[in-house]
């Protein structure tokens, strides 16, 4: 049986691993020409440490972890006001595991190897018949499929296309997030240097085997900024960050020419359910919280690992038949 997934990200990724374990056929569909690297530092711990071990994939995670060692956190002139082990600093304790979000990625990706990509498009329409999916993409040609997976995060096209408009869930907490790739002139090996007020966060790290840096803003906005508009990030950040000395202004010149950017609202997607589909296996309430500035909860980021096994043995019937359904389902998953 042939599924769908909407995204290459963790939950993406994760859901097709499943799915092909318990003998389904997926195929994902990514918006990016390939699968995104980079990306913030996201911790593994709890049950998300044992879904590790029942992929096989543990020792892989360990092994790329981000080993890192310290932190320094400085005022705004950037004199040194406290130091920490990176454990203490990333409320580790035990076997909990950080890791690059992009890095994991790709460890997901490597164990889907017979897993269809389709990178460099999206899906434009969905239409629904008594036994399958039609879906139309954007660049592709029409194709059916059995069941449709949106794990596209916040901003999910799957979402707006079987629910409606993304304004009808969001809630927006005020808060973005502006994260870029910058030489490591620092020198830091497996260190994080912060400065943090109420209200804003500045941010420069380097982990294990990266030859370059991140530079991260964290920071509470009074007006709306458009997720859309470079520009315009581009002109709030100096002016949010006005008066911090230290290296704020050399990472903020940076920004324009840096490889990559990421810049995102912290924002929750309240929904009543997640599914559409006439039976009563889905029904619970669903709240999904987009990671905050500068930590990156298991909570968010890995519980998409935590229950597809459980989910597809026993929410979802295993035969390709699906004959006691009346229509097939759209999954928004985060």
């Amino acid at each position: 049986m042939r599924v769908l997934i909407s995204g290459a990200g963790i939950a993406g990724l994760t859901v097709a691993y499943w799915l092909r374990r318990n003998g389904f056929t997926p195929t994902i569909v990514e918006r990016a020409p390939s699968l995104l690297t980079g990306g913030y530092k996201i911790d593994v711990r709890g049950t998300a440490l044992q879904v590790l071990r029942r992929m096989g994939i543990h020792d892989a995670v360990v092994a790329a972890s981000t080993d890192m060692q310290g932190a320094l956190l400085v005022d705004k002139n950037g004199k040194v006001i406290n130091e920490m082990t990176g454990d203490a600093f990333g409320h580790r304790v035990g076997e909990d595991l950080e890791i690059v979000r992009g890095t994991f990625c790709q460890i997901l990706m490597d164990h889907i190897p017979d897993a269809e990509f389709i990178f460099g498009d999206s899906i434009r329409a969905i239409s629904q018949s008594s036994d399958r999916v039609q879906v139309e993409f954007t660049k592709n040609s029409p194709r059916e499929f059995a069941l449709v997976i949106g794990a596209d995060g916040l901003h999910s096209n799957v979402r707006a296309i079987a629910f409606g408009d993304e304004s009808r869930f969001v809630r927006d907490l005020g808060l973005y997030l502006c994260v870029y790739t910058v030489p490591n002139y620092l020198k830091l090996d497996r260190m994080e240097m912060q400065y943090s007020e109420l209200g804003r966060v500045a941010a420069i790290w380097s982990s294990r085997g990266d030859a370059s840096a991140e530079a991260c803003f964290g920071f509470v906005a009074l007006s709306v900024i458009d997720l859309r508009n470079r520009a315009q990030q581009q002109q709030v950040l100096p002016s949010v960050y006005q008066g911090i000395g230290w290296e704020v202004p050399r990472l903020l010149g940076m920004m324009p020419s840096a490889p990559d950017y990421y810049f995102d609202a912290a924002a929750q997607i309240r929904m009543d359910h997640w599914s559409k589909v006439e039976l009563s296996w889905w029904e619970t309430p669903a709240i999904a919280l987009h990671p905050c500035p500068v930590r990156a909860p298991v909570s968010h980021s890995l519980a998409p690992m935590c229950w597809p096994e459980n989910w597809l043995r026993h929410r979802m019937p295993i035969k390709p038949h699906f004959s006691n359904m009346k229509r097939r389902c759209i999954h928004s998953l985060r």
